[in-house]
């Protein structure tokens, strides 16, 4: 069942490893190509360096000879340099794109798969709007945080790693003071990380709300309207949108906060490298050029940074859709069969001994049943007697407590039930219809039938010629569930009668 607990546990961990390993599993086929990329973006190092030099040159030796060609040459040298690391960070970005949206893509089917291994008294129990926003927003979630993990955290990492290696041949005691303070960068992140992550929990749930909301108002609209609960819906409605807003706009601030905080502690090292490389150079301790090549490399270290903590939110964020979507997918309730044989079905079906319930008491007990072909049986009885448990329980949506079904004989848990309930017909007390064509819904799951075979189906079912009186015929929009059919044209033309 979809919790509807929305209390933060500020005692979780961080990190659900299992949730990452069974993520990264969606990478492993491309993890060859990662590592190159992630080499590629951290080689780009090689096309900074050259950079720093340059205009160490250029101010130590250039300028002071007053070579001007030369001076000149250096800056179209530092230009071309600059516009290579741009078509590289395009070419590897292109390629890191390529692998989230591949590795998404089997993650998303992968939930698809699973939502249909559920039980259906899974299905039944869970809140289907928070479960449709859930995988539909947490997987985009997923995949801004692989964007900002594989094309901006860990190259940054890595390159200002490398830019560290050269701040401390240029200048060891300026890289010193960058040292000094960086755990003040460092703690800083880690202390508004638990912030966004407590703010991140919050604003999903409330999305989440609103999504619902949203999706309740487009589906119901006309039992509102029968019911005269416009204003009531709408009040409801501007009572989530008001929680939303207040949480997105305090999410939006700590996002602000975290960003300008960042900034001033960058900012704050900046000026100190100035002061005391001014300081260094006014006493003729390093020379201009020293200076100014060191503080260009720390210009580049603080970009590459600034990627790191900015990627940061997206990691929670993302972090927090993972283990939202883990717990999902982890799931234990599954659907009782795992057959796999395939059988001829002629239509007989025996029902021994079930006795079957829900919560504790007992709705069927020992209930025997036996189905020939062609035969006519009729279930009748009050209200929650079981009828339809019986039907479910035909269908192999549930397994009984006691007792075991048989389809020609052979148990159920033997069969491929999906692949024997090609051979059922339901006419359902509630028609399932989708928004598409009345042709689309008749042949969903039997898209092989040809339009002969549908049009002989169509006329003993007795719709055919409804059905062309329609102004598109089989083409026809019904809209969703069927809202422009009657009740009884919805059950004669549902793709299972």
């Amino acid at each position: 069942m979809i919790s509807k607990n929305n209390k933060y546990n500020s005692k979780n961990h961080f990190f659900n490893k299992l949730a990452w390993k069974y993520f990264g599993a969606f990478y492993k086929e491309d993890k060859y190509k990662l590592i190159l990329t992630s080499i590629g973006s951290s080689a780009q190092v090689i096309l900074i360096i050259p950079v720093i030099l340059l205009v160490r040159y250029a101010f130590d030796e250039v300028i002071q000879n007053k070579e001007i060609n030369t001076l000149i040459q250096i800056g179209i040298a530092i230009f071309i340099l600059r516009v290579l690391n741009s078509i590289a960070s395009v070419l590897l970005k292109a390629v890191n794109i390529k692998i989230i949206n591949k590795a998404i893509y089997k993650f998303r089917k992968d939930i698809i798969i699973k939502l249909y291994s559920f039980s259906r008294n899974f299905h039944t129990q869970a809140d289907q709007k928070i479960l449709h926003a859930r995988v539909i927003q947490d997987t985009e979630r997923l995949s801004h945080m692989s964007n900002a993990l594989v094309s901006r955290l860990l190259p940054s990492l890595v390159i200002s790693f490398s830019l560290g290696v050269v701040l401390a041949f240029l200048n060891w005691y300026l890289l010193l003071i960058i040292v000094v303070l960086t755990p003040l960068i460092y703690f800083s992140n880690l202390w508004m990380g638990k912030i966004i992550k407590k703010k991140v929990f919050v604003f999903q749930r409330a999305f989440e709300i609103f999504s619902t909301g949203v999706l309740f108002v487009l589906r119901y609209m006309d039992l509102t309207r029968i019911q005269s609960a416009q204003k009531s819906e709408i009040k409801t409605q501007k009572s989530t949108l008001k929680d939303l807003e207040k949480k997105t706009n305090v999410m939006a601030i700590v996002y602000s906060i975290n960003f300008q905080l960042q900034e001033v502690l960058t900012g704050m090292l900046g000026i100190i490298i100035i002061i005391v490389g001014g300081i260094a150079v006014a006493n003729e301790i390093m020379t201009l050029g020293e200076f100014l090549s060191f503080y260009m490399a720390a210009i580049f270290l603080s970009r590459y940074i600034t990627n790191i903590t900015s990627s940061l939110p997206d990691i929670i964020t993302g972090n927090e859709s993972l283990t939202t979507l883990h717990n999902l997918v982890t799931k234990t309730e599954l659907n009782p069969y795992f057959g796999t044989k395939q059988i001829d079905f002629q239509g007989n079906l025996t029902i021994e001994f079930v006795s079957f319930k829900y919560q504790k008491d007992l709705l069927l007990k020992e209930l025997e049943l036996n189905i020939k072909p062609s035969s006519k049986i009729a279930i009748i009885g009050p209200n929650g007697i079981g009828k339809t448990t019986i039907i479910n329980l035909i269908l192999g949506f549930y397994k009984p407590e006691k007792g075991q079904l048989l389809a020609e004989g052979i148990p159920y848990e033997d069969l491929d039930l999906s692949n024997l309930r090609l051979s059922i017909g339901v006419v359902s007390q509630h028609t399932p219809l989708f928004s598409g064509t009345i042709k689309e819904n008749i042949l969903y799951g039997n898209q092989e039938i040809l339009d002969d075979e549908l049009i002989e189906a169509c006329t003993i079912a007795s719709v055919h010629e409804f059905i062309m009186n329609l102004p598109n015929g089989y083409e026809t929009q019904i809209g969703e569930d069927g809202v422009q059919l009657s009740g009884g044209e919805r059950q004669r033309i549902n793709p299972k009668t």
